[in-house]
């Protein structure tokens, strides 16, 4: 007979627990599951520690007998979810309604926190969460990593991936440059570039990292790539306020990204592979760059200002034009990549706005030929010429299998990465342990977990509807 354990971790967060084990009673009263209902709480003063708290509720439901367990965050209610077993890790943290604007939750390709369904024996198979992380962040990759390394099953998504250009350069991520000349303002205009990031690598010396793909100096306008798996396109107004874009997270694939800028309307959009991502309105102007006479790929000589890092990676095509392309017109040249820019096709009916394109086929390892009217060269500068092997237009990625759930919000401070830093200097050092360690296999995830978890047992109290665990760490 199955028998589902709901651990909860928890810290200094009573209002939370109180509606939270209110709503779990009240949603379960009209359930025919058999449940346990487990409160963890973390009761010394070091940082909060979700995985081993998590690692000590399981070990408590398989006392108590249960035979599946759901991970479950404490700010998350019920609303419309299915909780009845599993015989797979199944995440079910997919929709959410709030009353607080400002309180988000993304869910991503391979998001699996929140609340996940876990057979217990897979847990344990698993070893269950690291104990290595503090505070906020990077212990659901953890574990979904582990999920991988001992063949979990799991569900599978198909990423669409083209190259705009068979031929590519290649940039070693340290001094690979492409200078463009810049010959005229820019008001309403749209940037493209295809390209592929190599893997994420983490600076230690870095409090965040962050790969520059396209820049116009100065205050940075253009395209980048960071360490939380985000694009990110930047533009600045005229009195010096920044418009931030940002796409959805995935990880590093082939990808066209455009950003179209119209200054009539006061209107910025950014699009990845064809798709709007995000978009921003605006008072002002957005500047003009007049004095700035150059476009950078790769490296910048205003990189050493804003802290980010040379791109690494192959980038095979990039076109600006002086028009603000329509969403129809983005759609039709980042899906049909084999026909080009320089001619119009299908809803593609501006290829007279093209100011400057640069097609990787006609480069060197010193130039490259703009196929635009103007026929301006761009210097290279430290790159490899390399042909872009493109087998299929979709790439096939890991995902966990999912119950479409919806949980309401409650409200509490941004625990991630906001305004370009971690909100938590803990989240930091465990990025940079799950990269530099976990993913280059020098942990030992055995060794590591459920099977191994410290902590010193304060009390042990059965509740009215509940158990209620306070630990040391």
């Amino acid at each position: 007979m199955p028998k589902l354990g709901i651990i909860v971790p928890y810290r200094n967060r009573r209002t939370h627990l109180n509606h939270f084990t209110t709503a779990i009673k009240n949603y379960f009263n009209n359930s025919k599951i058999n449940y346990e209902l487990i409160i963890v709480e973390q009761a010394d003063k070091k940082s909060f520690n979700r995985g081993a708290l998590l690692n000590i509720g399981v070990k408590k439901a398989q006392e108590l007998e249960c035979t599946y367990v759901a991970l479950h965050d404490v700010d998350m209610l019920p609303e419309d979810v299915d909780y009845s077993d599993v015989r797979v890790p199944t995440h079910l943290a997919t929709n959410f309604i709030s009353e607080n604007k400002e309180m988000k939750r993304i869910v991503f390709d391979e998001y699996f926190g929140g609340v996940t369904l876990f057979p217990i024996n897979d847990y344990f198979h698993v070893n269950g969460y690291s104990n290595k992380y503090w505070g906020w962040g990077y212990e659901d990759d953890d574990l979904l990593w582990r999920c991988k390394e001992n063949f979990i099953d799991f569900n599978t998504k198909q990423l669409p991936s083209k190259a705009h250009s068979s031929t590519a350069l290649k940039f070693n991520g340290h001094t690979s440059q492409v200078t463009i000349p810049k010959p005229f303002k820019l008001k309403n205009y749209t940037l493209f570039c295809s390209f592929n990031p190599a893997e994420i690598e983490c600076n230690e010396g870095y409090m965040f990292d962050e790969y520059n793909i396209l820049a116009i100096p100065g205050m940075d306008t253009g395209f980048t790539f960071n360490s939380y798996k985000r694009y990110k396109f930047e533009t600045w107004t005229a009195d010096k306020r920044c418009i931030s874009l940002k796409s959805n997270i995935s990880s590093p694939k082939q990808t066209i990204l455009c950003a179209s800028i119209n200054q009539d309307e006061g209107k910025v959009k950014f699009y990845q592979d064809g798709e709007l991502v995000d978009e921003a309105e605006y008072e002002g102007r957005i500047l003009h760059y007049n004095n700035e006479k150059k476009i950078y790929l790769g490296n910048s000589p205003s990189l050493e200002h804003n802290k980010r890092r040379p791109f690494k990676g192959t980038i095979d095509y990039f076109a600006l034009f002086n028009h603000s392309l329509e969403s129809t017109q983005i759609k039709e040249i980042s899906t049909n990549t084999g026909l080009g820019l320089t001619e119009s096709y299908g809803a593609y009916v501006a290829p007279h706005t093209l100011e400057m394109c640069y097609d990787m086929r006609n480069s060197s390892l010193s130039t490259i030929i703009d196929t635009s009217h103007r026929k301006k060269i761009a210097e290279v500068k430290d790159c490899d010429r390399v042909f872009v092997n493109q087998v299929a237009d979709f790439v096939e990625i890991p995902i966990p299998y999912r119950r479409e759930s919806t949980f309401k919000l409650l409200y509490h401070k941004e625990n991630g990465f906001y305004e370009n830093k971690w909100t938590w200097t803990e989240t930091r050092k465990n990025q940079l342990y799950f990269y530099n360690k976990v993913l280059k296999g020098k942990s030992d995830y055995k060794r590591d977990g459920v099977d191994n978890v410290r902590f010193e047992l304060l009390s042990d109290t059965k509740m009215d509807n509940y158990y209620f665990i306070s630990v040391e760490l």
